[in-house]
């Protein structure tokens, strides 16, 4: 039996190939890394706060407004200011951007569907049984629970970063 290391080593490698190959499968990537995965936390929070973006994307505040100009530039979010206090910045996808994220999506996802296609009845349940897990081992807003995000050194802020 692996170790709970093992099995989150393990987990760690394959959904870090997983997405790696995801992402080069798409031939034709509308926006770079960094916007879609941006766009994708805003698209799926519904309505975030700027700061709150930066944490997640483990970036920079000035990194986070370039960013989100980009984005705005594009058609693919909004910022508006907090009404009650105009330093906050709260970020909503537009139509065109909920479009954009879910055609790439559909692009990426096409290689790994197929993939599954090939599998018996009895590995695809398999496969559903251990994703059932793996989501259960994570946050979930839908559960009232946010992930926590550990700072790394690519959120701290330095000199040198941005």
């Amino acid at each position: 039996m692996p170790s709970s290391t093992e099995l989150a080593d393990g987990i760690t490698v394959a959904s870090a190939t997983l997405v790696r190959w995801l992402r080069a499968a798409d031939p034709s990537p509308v926006l770079n890394g960094p916007q879609a995965s941006a766009l994708a936390v805003v698209v799926y929070s519904g309505r975030i706060r700027m700061s709150d973006l930066a944490r997640l994307e483990e970036v920079s505040r000035p990194t986070i407004t370039n960013l989100a100009a980009e984005l705005q530039t594009l058609g693919l979010i909004e910022r508006r200011p907090d009404p009650g206090d105009g330093r906050v910045g709260w970020l909503s996808a537009t139509e065109r951007g909920r479009r954009i994220l879910a055609e790439g999506q559909a692009r990426r996802i096409a290689p790994l569907a197929k993939a599954i296609q090939g599998l018996s009845d009895a590995e695809r349940s398999a496969l559903a049984g251990g994703m059932a897990l793996l989501q259960r081992l994570l946050p979930s807003p839908s559960r009232g629970e946010a992930p926590e995000m550990p700072q790394s050194p690519r959120s701290r802020p330095s000199s040198t970063s941005s």
